[in-house]
């Protein structure tokens, strides 16, 4: 009884911390490096942000179908800790440095979301996503596959950035192939 019971408060536990833990850790550091990037992530927001029209508030922009395109999709949440902000700038690092010539013929392109916003509600929801989030989708002749890449993202982008950058880099090559 005593082993169901501290298995049952560990899981508890460790389900808190994994709930929690994005937006409570090192909410000091996260508000200066916050700080320190917001105008970096607002103009990668503006950057990338889908066409927007009045009839749906999200709309995202047909990539060409006679060859592969990949799409990556970073959501996050208005508070967000410096693991998600991380996740971010690798991956921004990751297409500016290794596919700066697909992302200006559009076979690439990024889009930086806030899943708090009413306007990314479909996306979202598409995806399945309501905190951080990293996907790769590659669009091809219609049809999309997608590879969820949150975990690498948060197991490696904030200290071991070269590791993430390496995984993301292979994924989005297999896909543009």
């Amino acid at each position: 009884m005593r082993k169901t019971v501290a298995l049952k408060s560990l899981t508890l536990v460790l389900t808190a911390m994994l709930f929690f833990g994005c937006n409570q850790a090192n909410k000091k550091t996260d508000e200066q490096v916050a700080n320190d990037t917001i105008a970096k992530v607002e103009q990668n927001t503006i950057d990338s942000l889908p066409a927007k029209d009045s009839t749906d508030k999200t709309t995202v922009v047909e990539p060409k179908k006679d060859v592969p395109n990949v799409l990556v999709y970073n959501f996050h949440i208005t508070n967000r800790c410096a693991s998600c902000i991380a996740i971010e700038e690798a991956t921004t690092k990751t297409l500016k440095t290794y596919f700066s010539t697909e992302l200006k013929q559009g076979r690439i392109k990024q889009y930086i979301l806030n899943v708090d916003d009413d306007a990314n509600e479909k996306i979202s929801e598409k995806y399945q996503v309501f905190g951080s989030g990293l996907f790769v989708t590659r669009v091809y002749k219609g049809k999309e596959t997608t590879t969820d890449m949150t975990g690498d993202g948060f197991k490696y982008a904030r200290n071991k950035e070269e590791k993430f950058i390496e995984i993301l880099k292979t994924k989005i090559t297999e896909y543009l192939k």
